[in-house]
């Protein structure tokens, strides 16, 4: 199997009225370790692995412990490239202990969760709620996941269009989310398999706090712009929060490169 060395970066950051970030993480075993701090910014280079983006959903701290376990789950993975089975699995025990922990608090809490596992050149996705994974490829930009709110729903069905959509309440209302107990709903996570990744492809994922401040035209003009993918993912995140996106935001980026130009493998 062909293998490439990833350029991955990572930015995550409360955004511009959050007091604490429930957004969360998961790049190869790290993950964001104090939601009251700053910005989170590094870059790493790998040859593949598993990376998320978790959306938490509820009160200052449910919000940060439904995030937290969703990505949480990933490290008691005994591989670095697990299937679409094995995420489904730790999905699944996130999703009952975020159930265990409304209960015993009498909260509605929950999270989004997007993730990406990339083996040489096949990339796997799936998601639950509207954290999304992204591919450019060849100058074009297409979401390889599904949105589970109820105006995706309606575009779906042909009773909204895209750009009515952006304006409607709805977009930010999930029906599929982790946090739901299986008495209200079988979770149904969404999944696609065996992509097929080429040098230069950049994979990017994203809380809605990325797509709340831009569109697929805007990040299609800073990759054009940006050569050098290294601040990619800030400089995506930055310009979504000057644009006025409110929530906290979280940028992922994986750069996909020959393995021989750098002459690291």
């Amino acid at each position: 199997m062909r293998r490439y060395k990833l350029i991955v970066s990572v930015f995550s950051s409360k955004g511009n009225t959050r007091k604490i970030n429930q957004d969360n993480f998961f790049v190869n075993g790290r993950r964001l370790e104090d939601p009251l701090g700053g910005d989170v910014k590094f870059t790493e280079v790998c040859k593949g692995g598993l990376f998320a983006v978790a959306d938490g959903m509820g009160g200052e701290h449910e919000g940060e412990f439904a995030s937290r376990k969703a990505v949480d789950t990933f490290g008691q993975l005994r591989t670095s490239h697990p299937t679409i089975n094995e995420l489904s699995e730790c999905i699944s025990m996130a999703n009952d202990e975020i159930c265990n922990e409304a209960e015993r608090t009498g909260s509605r809490i929950g999270s989004t969760i997007a993730a990406a596992v990339i083996d040489g050149a096949k990339l796997d996705v799936c998601n639950i709620g509207d954290s999304r994974v992204l591919i450019y490829s060849s100058g074009r930009l297409d979401q390889i996941t599904k949105d589970h709110t109820v105006a995706a729903q309606m575009i779906e069905a042909g009773l909204m269009t895209e750009e009515q959509a952006s304006h409607d309440k709805r977009k930010h209302q999930l029906f599929q989310h982790l946090g739901i107990s299986s008495e209200e709903m079988s979770l149904s996570l969404f999944s696609r398999e065996n992509i097929m990744l080429s040098e230069g492809d950049i994979v990017i994922l994203c809380s809605d706090g990325l797509s709340d401040g831009i569109g697929f035209d805007d990040i299609l003009d800073r990759i054009m712009s940006m050569p050098d993918t290294i601040d990619l993912a800030s400089d995506l995140a930055r310009l979504a929060m000057k644009n006025g996106s409110t929530d906290n935001v979280t940028v992922i980026t994986i750069a996909v490169k020959e393995k021989r130009i750098f002459g690291l493998f």
